[in-house]
């Protein structure tokens, strides 16, 4: 995959086409990211089925590289979740179990908290028993995996050398005359309060464009780290894979490099190690690229 939104579109056509369990199975997630995040949607979730190319459609419209997994959770496709990253402030082997529900159980606003939050809702506790999925969740190194049999393996290859905060990275964007007057006049102007870091209004021959974090000065991401650091992660990883996994139902791999927290500089380089390490102890035939499926 190129973004990590893409294997949810995978996972269902994993599922369609027999490859993986119809629900129940365990996502070993191993990412700088959790990319728990609870979408709201347009699209209810109860309605897509097994339409891949609705799916597909919905994937680019409505996911983003963060949200992706709690919608996996809501379909029962999952109900563990391994996390394993570089640098946890926390870990533990003992699960944190937790829930997903929608709004009204219309399959659109998805809520994922704590199983114990539950019973905080006393006047409604009983109806939302109906309606949760509840799901385990583990945050570990790579060191303390757990065994698992057949899980369903997704690689980021950000996991291995990753750009903290790619979206300071700057870029513009055309606008009118009209709104680029009416940025600079306007000191409470709704764009200034997005998630978007600096943003400023400017003209250039004859043109105007939001320029979105221009900085002066570059700053290297803490988390990016050399080639020889990061063939010891690959080797640890697989080492580790080897020791502690079954074989996999599948294996997605996400490069994260338009999205940037992958170094552009390193992400083949990361890539063609972890292939060549993952075939060293599992069948790979093939490798199919997210364009293929549908």
């Amino acid at each position: 995959m190129e973004e990590h939104h893409e294997a949810y579109l995978v996972w269902k056509y994993a599922r369609v086409q027999g490859l993986i369990p119809i629900r129940d199975n365990t996502l070993l997630h191993i990412d700088e990211h959790s990319d728990m995040a609870s979408p709201v949607l347009n699209t209810s979730l109860n309605k897509l089925n097994g339409d891949l190319r609705r799916i597909k459609k919905f994937i680019y419209r409505e996911l983003n590289i963060a949200s992706f997994i709690v919608p996996a959770i809501y379909d029962r496709l999952f109900s563990s979740i391994y996390w394993i990253r570089q640098r946890h402030n926390k870990t533990s082997p003992r699960a944190t179990h937790c829930y997903v529900r929608s709004v009204s159980n219309k399959g659109r606003k998805l809520i994922t908290q704590q199983k114990s939050l539950l019973e905080l809702c006393p006047n409604d506790y009983d109806e939302l028993k109906k309606q949760i999925v509840h799901y385990r969740f583990y945050k570990q190194h790579v060191e303390q995996m757990a065994s698992l049999k057949n899980p369903i393996l997704d690689i980021d290859l950000d996991y291995f050398s990753c750009v903290q905060d790619p979206s300071r990275k700057g870029f513009f964007i055309e606008i009118t005359k009209s709104e680029f007057e009416r940025f600079n006049q306007q000191v409470y102007h709704r764009i200034r309060f997005f998630d978007s870091g600096r943003v400023e209004a400017k003209k250039e021959k004859g043109k105007y464009y939001y320029h979105f974090n221009h900085f002066q000065d570059e700053y290297t991401s803490p988390l990016k780290v050399d080639r020889k650091k990061i063939l010891e992660r690959i080797k640890n990883t697989v080492a580790a894979l080897k020791q502690r996994v079954g074989l996999p139902g599948i294996i997605t791999i996400c490069r994260s490099k338009f999205s940037g927290f992958t170094p552009e500089d390193q992400c083949e380089f990361i890539e063609v190690a972890l292939l060549s390490e993952l075939k060293k102890i599992y069948p790979i035939e093939r490798v199919t690229h997210i364009s293929q499926l549908v």
